[in-house]
């Protein structure tokens, strides 16, 4: 099978529209036009599921209309004629409906370009080397945040800074965004964007508002992909959307990583009739793939079937390949529900192992498809 074609995906502060998540970005709209907006607003959810684009929505929006009602509040009371200052007329408004924006204004422009005066975004660096994103935000970057937002705004009311993601901070990273969670400066709003929001100090939790994203439904999903990722054939947005759990993003990236291809090998090698010679053919196979993507695909194909294993006979989020139940049970009727959480313990221990120690991955995916070893592991 040909590898899928590399699918660009506009980064979130480049992407115009928001598919979804309209009670949270209602509640905060709300909360702003009323004059009561937090000063941080914690985004938790899923990788991939569009945290980080209703974060730049929500910037644009706080940007975009604090704009506005600075020119109102500067505007003199009066003029020589007598007249009152006249408000911006909604028309004016870069702001088309709810959070969107006009992607060709000036406003949305110089965002997407990071070159708005009143905008802060800190994420992971990248590592020119490895070809990849650092996997932490340091204390140096942190460190940005108070004296950015020591700064009177230059354009608006509001200076916004955007953390994508707060559980990407070292420990002193995040100690430094603390301090001014525990005292803001007037006329700052933080964005958090949140993977894991057990992985962050609970004292950072309890200085924001916490604003909980579910994954796209399936309707939602499909018009995510057909507008982001065209290319991939709707007929498979239904596997996609089950083995993806529901995130979109993620969902892309297994597709260019022939994800659906490794989750059915990892079911056939996995088969009590599979013969030694198979499950080499297969170990092989993945281990020839050598982008960080790519075993992340493999590895997620390992837990997808594991958990589907573990949860037989019933299958949750729908089905992902046309003989999956047929596969699942053979498997999973040979073990008791103990067994299955073993397999599942045990494996995760030797992928984990494998990632930090560097060991052989060949070795590693010919135990986790073996039953026999996995017995051995768990026993």
């Amino acid at each position: 099978m040909a590898k899928a074609p590399d699918i660009e995906i506009p980064h979130p502060r480049e992407n115009p529209r928001l598919i979804g998540h309209e009670a949270a970005a209602q509640r905060f709209m709300e909360e702003f036009t009323q004059g009561k907006p937090h000063h941080a607003y914690l985004i938790t959810g899923a990788k991939g599921i569009g945290k980080s684009t209703l974060a730049y929505h929500f910037a644009r929006y706080v940007l975009g209309h604090g704009a506005q009602a600075a020119k109102v509040e500067e505007a003199p009371s009066m003029s020589l004629f007598g007249d009152e200052p006249t408000p911006v007329a909604s028309h004016q408004s870069p702001v088309t409906s709810g959070l969107d924006m006009d992607a060709d204004s000036s406003l949305f422009r110089r965002v997407a370009a990071s070159s708005h005066t009143d905008l802060l975004a800190l994420s992971p660096a990248y590592d020119a080397k490895k070809h990849v994103e650092k996997s932490t935000i340091s204390v140096d970057e942190a460190r940005k945040v108070p004296d950015f937002l020591s700064l009177t705004p230059a354009e608006g009311l509001w200076r916004v800074v955007i953390v994508d993601a707060v559980d990407q901070l070292t420990n002193q990273a995040a100690n430094a965004l603390l301090k001014i969670l525990e005292e803001p400066p007037a006329r700052a709003m933080l964005f958090l964007v949140c993977h894991q929001p057990a992985a962050i100090l609970p004292t950072i939790r309890s200085r924001c508002r916490l604003l909980k994203l579910n994954a796209p439904d399936e309707s939602e999903f499909a018009e995510i992909l057909n507008h982001i990722a065209p290319s991939i054939e709707v007929h498979q947005h239904a596997a996609l959307y089950a083995l993806a759990g529901g995130s979109a993003g993620h969902a892309i990236t297994l597709h260019a990583e022939e994800g659906l291809k490794w989750y059915e090998g990892w079911l056939k090698a996995m088969q009590p009739t599979a013969s030694a010679e198979a499950r080499q053919k297969f170990a092989d196979s993945a281990v020839a793939v050598k982008s960080p993507a790519a075993w992340a695909a493999i590895i997620h194909g390992w837990r997808t079937a594991m958990h589907r294993i573990s949860l037989h006979p019933h299958t949750p989020n729908g089905q992902i390949l046309r003989r999956e139940e047929e596969l699942i049970a053979a498997i999973a009727e040979r073990l008791t529900p103990a067994q299955r959480a073993d397999w599942v313990e045990q494996g995760n221990q030797l992928i984990m192992q494998t990632e930090t120690f560097n060991l052989d991955k060949r070795y590693t995916i010919r135990m986790l498809a073996d039953a026999g070893q996995l017995d051995k592991l768990a026993a």
